[in-house]
């Protein structure tokens, strides 16, 4: 986190990463379903329906030293909405996230002296583009568009796409970002252990492309766990000096007990934290199945060992 003199809000983000690593958080969806969240149960409408866990989902991620705050907007895209028919609702979830993640942020940032982010989670729709599928790209175009606008003028201060496989589909989103905002843009890919996307993309493709198409940052998440997108972020990193993110799933889940089980412990996060770290990744956190604990792993990891050193 920052401490002492405050940027400019354009290019902050990109500017502090050029002397330091910064802690992203870890899974919301995880977090939700430990508070209740149901099976098929939209998780963006507990902005509005439980907004007291969602804010303090973002606050014990702050207190376990994360320095980006993700809003509870992964699938608050126009068309993602469209399937649990909460379309209608599309402004207002996304008002209400940015707003709970601000007031975290905020508060917490006034208490201990030092300054922390809001990024705009972005997913994809779930729907496959034309002509394989019957997704116009307008109409992916549209409830991104829609989407960005609203996490725009309520505050955010970067956006995170997150969790894309198909190229096409994260270039319309990062698109509708570039054109609808001003606002710092990662774009992240999901690679499995063949260390391509389920469309066949592989890291340098992905770096490659992004970046061309205008990306600020580019980085792999979800999927497979730390020990494959280690391997991903070596590939990225050998192409690029550019600015990468990571946030690897805890582990590969499998079932017991009918439970959903991570196996990564929050120890073994830290250790490929480390690793990440060495590779010059500028943004590191987790996704799917890490907690509260495994971000403050992380977080202590990366702090007391690269806390003071510049990145080059």
């Amino acid at each position: 986190m920052l401490n002492g003199e405050k940027i400019s809000s354009e290019g902050k983000i990109l500017r502090l990463l050029e002397q330091k690593i910064l802690v992203i958080d870890g899974a919301m969806g995880t977090m939700l379903q430990e508070n209740g969240l149901k099976s098929g149960e939209c998780p963006e409408t507990w902005n509005i329906t439980h907004p007291e866990v969602v804010r303090k989902i973002h606050s014990d991620y702050l207190e376990a030293g994360a320095d980006i705050i993700l809003t509870n907007t992964f699938g608050a895209n126009g068309n993602k909405l469209m399937k649990c028919n909460e379309q209608h609702q599309l402004k207002e979830i996304n008002e209400q996230a940015v707003k709970l993640a601000r007031e975290a942020v905020d508060s917490y940032c006034k208490e201990n002296s030092v300054e922390a982010f809001v990024a705009g989670s972005v997913g994809p729709t779930g729907e496959i583009l034309e002509p394989c599928g019957t997704l116009k790209n307008e109409e992916a175009y549209q409830g991104y568009q829609d989407q960005i606008k609203v996490m725009a003028s309520a505050g955010v201060d970067m956006i995170v796409l997150e969790t894309f496989y198909n190229l096409d589909e994260i270039k319309i989103a990062l698109k509708a970002v570039k054109e609808n905002s001003d606002l710092t843009v990662f774009a992240s890919m999901t690679f499995d252990e063949s260390l391509k996307t389920i469309y066949g993309i592989s890291p340098e493709k992905a770096v490659e492309e992004l970046f061309e198409e205008g990306a600020d940052g580019v980085g792999a998440n979800c999927g497979s766990g730390p020990e494959w997108l280690y391997q991903v972020l070596t590939r990225m990193r050998i192409i690029t000096d550019a600015p990468l993110l990571v946030e690897p799933n805890a582990g590969i889940p499998y079932l017991e007990d009918n439970k959903v089980i991570y196996p990564a412990s929050p120890q073994k996060m830290a250790e490929y934290a480390e690793k990440f770290a060495q590779l010059r990744v500028n943004i590191i956190g987790g996704c799917c199945g890490t907690t509260p604990e495994h971000i403050k792993a992380i977080a202590q990891k990366i702090k007391k060992t690269f806390q003071e050193e510049v990145l080059p």
